[in-house]
């Protein structure tokens, strides 16, 4: 059976498979990406000095994960096992992650202990991620080389992430945060969540394992009787690969806007509205609703053009923060200034999965200009992006925080809950403290939160926007005729074969009379 007849033949089956067990992996991701900074900054007692170290070690690992992900996109796609190339390292990644991440977020050390704890775990956090994230995306291109059912597929795996991560991203304050929180601190409370980030994380990917069919693999390409150097693989295949280059720098840029909207709210609304985990929830849920219109994605994509919808999520973004920003200088009604987030949401849910489109298209571009698919190792390129992206809003988020001195506000709320946790003072003290904490916070820091949380992100969507209009070649027009050439290429090259097996077999026939 030919691997297009096993796709077609497993595709349902693969498309649920698939895109269920990215709802574990986004809510590990979103837990440990968007909440460990707070988590920190909030039970560890640190200094500011301590806490520009944290996020030192962050900024630092994040570039480290970055250039480890084509690293391993090289390893997979040199691996050959009975259950295939992706499963073993999908599963691998995520039981040790999820070992690394329970811990990480229980250890009761504090202060500079728990930084130079955090400094270490956090590289071999980073790596065990790596296995598991690099070997899941790179298995979507495997599945399905149609351009309708890619879309449909990319769609529902985004579409079971988000929701993931959208549903950490509103329990975790809830539980941990403000009034409510599990144990009456948020020293319990994180790490509770942590072990139900690492069930759902192991249990989800299992599921995927199990029940997705991949296509035969081909014996790995020897040079001289060895497998090649993932290094030299990578910068051969970035270097042949002038699509893929400019949808990395793209996604790097997009990233950073993309998320740095999530990096900085929470601290907004903490300081403007009060210390209310549930508030910062809703928040963030209403701001980021709209994202459900990735539904939608496959019925958009076959009414307008890529490209099209590019420009719709500039303006979008454009406006949906604006409207943030003009909301938040005047007035206080917290859920108009969320609703407000619905444009914006829109906007960068299409534009990014416009992107990851985009990446699983190069994978063939490289096919039609080199002959090879190298799937893990183009697929690692969006990870990579993600994490250099992610360590560079770590940096713009530390800086803010600091430049704002809330870093000094979240010390002193830090040491209420670790006395609440102690039963040194009652729940409802520490929330009163916390509460004449807040009180104190300048009224420059509210102002400053909302403006850089606003225009730093309006602006880099635009960039990228406008870089993708004018680099990115690779339109549906142009996907067909590579697909068709490629598809022309191997009937040729089939054609071919069986000549020289017809005309091996009658040279034998030959020679046997």
């Amino acid at each position: 059976m030919s691997n297009t007849a096993i796709r077609d033949k497993y595709y349902k089956r693969n498309l649920w498979s698939f895109s269920a067990g990215g709802f574990g992996r986004d809510f590990m991701y979103n837990l440990f990406n968007g909440q460990i900074y707070s988590f920190i900054l909030l039970t560890k007692n640190l200094t500011d000095a301590e806490a520009a170290i944290v996020g030192l070690v962050i900024m630092v690992a994040r570039i480290w994960d970055a250039i480890n992900d084509p690293l391993m996109g090289g390893i997979i796609e040199n691996t050959r096992t009975r259950w295939g190339k992706f499963k073993p390292w999908i599963l691998i990644g995520a039981i040790t992650n999820s070992i690394l991440v329970t811990l990480m977020f229980s250890v009761p050390l504090k202060g500079m202990s728990y930084v130079i704890f955090f400094a270490v775990a956090y590289i071999f956090l980073d790596i065990t991620y790596t296995m598991n994230d690099i070997g899941y995306w790179s298995m979507l291109p495997a599945l399905s080389s149609n351009s309708n059912n890619r879309n449909t597929l990319s769609s529902l795996a985004n579409i079971f992430a988000g929701v993931g991560g959208a549903i950490v991203g509103f329990i975790t304050p809830v539980l941990a945060i403000g009034p409510g929180a599990i144990g009456g601190s948020a020293v319990i409370a994180f790490p509770v969540v942590a072990i139900i980030a690492s069930v759902l994380f192991i249990g989800c990917q299992t599921m995927t394992c199990l029940l997705v069919k991949e296509d035969p693999l081909p014996p790995v390409e020897k040079i001289n009787g060895k497998a090649p150097n993932p290094l030299k693989q990578m910068f051969k295949v970035l270097k042949g690969n002038d699509q893929l280059l400019w949808i990395a720098l793209i996604m790097m840029i997009f990233n950073v806007g993309n998320s740095l909207f999530a990096g900085l709210s929470n601290w907004f609304v903490y300081l403007r509205f009060g210390y209310k985990g549930l508030l910062a929830s809703l928040f963030g849920i209403i701001s980021g609703v709209a994202s459900a219109i990735i539904v939608a994605y496959p019925l958009i994509a076959k009414k307008l053009e890529r490209k099209t919808i590019i420009k719709l999520c500039m303006t979008l973004t454009a406006v949906g923060y604006a409207l943030i920003l003009v909301m938040g200088m005047f007035t206080d009604i917290i859920y108009l200034i969320a609703a407000c987030g619905f444009l914006h949401s829109i906007g960068q849910t299409l534009f990014y999965q416009v992107l990851t489109i985009s990446i699983a298209n190069t994978v063939e571009y490289n096919e039609w200009k080199t002959g090879s698919r190298e799937e893990s190792i183009i697929f690692s390129v969006r990870p990579f992006m993600a994490k250099l992206g992610s360590a560079l809003q770590m940096g713009v988020v530390f800086i803010v925080l600091g430049t704002l001195g809330i870093t000094t506000i979240t010390e002193a709320i830090s040491q209420q809950e670790d006395w609440a946790m102690q039963g040194i003072i009652t729940e409802s003290e520490k929330l009163a403290n916390i509460s004449d904490i807040i009180a104190g916070a300048p009224e420059n820091a509210k102002t400053g939160l909302l403006l850089c949380m606003t225009i730093i992100p309006i602006v880099l969507v635009t960039v990228s926007g406008i870089i993708y209009l004018a680099k990115y070649k690779i339109t549906e027009s142009k996907y067909a005729d590579i697909c068709n050439e490629i598809a022309i290429r191997k009937a040729e090259a089939n054609e071919n074969a069986e000549e020289i097996t017809e005309a091996s077999s009658e040279t034998l026939v030959s020679a046997e009379e």
